[in-house]
């Protein structure tokens, strides 16, 4: 198990970005949105390693790859959440400007 401690990190990045697009699979997001979900979950995964990292130095990496493939996983689910709001927004938005300029 020498590779763990010397490509953890990576690999609990990429296994983050697995639980995004196993997520994304799952609720069939459309592709756009399950790449920008892979996307977010690498950075998140990378956050979230660098975090257990400094507090918990002496966790297995074993942990850090569950907590990765977790937050890859919830991350997808930010993602879609906010794209969402963005929509919302922008239809209020979109609506204001109508009846603005309807008077």
């Amino acid at each position: 198990m020498k590779y763990l401690d010397q490509f953890g990190d990576v690999l609990s990045i990429l296994i983050g970005m697995i639980g995004a697009l196993l997520k994304g699979i799952k609720i069939k997001a459309n592709p756009f949105s399950v790449i920008l979900g892979i996307i977010i979950a690498g950075i998140f995964s990378y956050s979230t390693i660098g975090i257990i990292e400094t507090f918990f130095s002496d966790v297995s990496p074993k942990i850090t790859i569950l907590v990765a493939f977790c937050v890859g996983w919830v991350a997808n689910e930010i993602t879609s959440k906010l794209d969402e709001f963005v929509n919302d927004i922008y239809e209020i938005f979109v609506g204001w400007l109508k009846n603005k300029f309807k008077k």
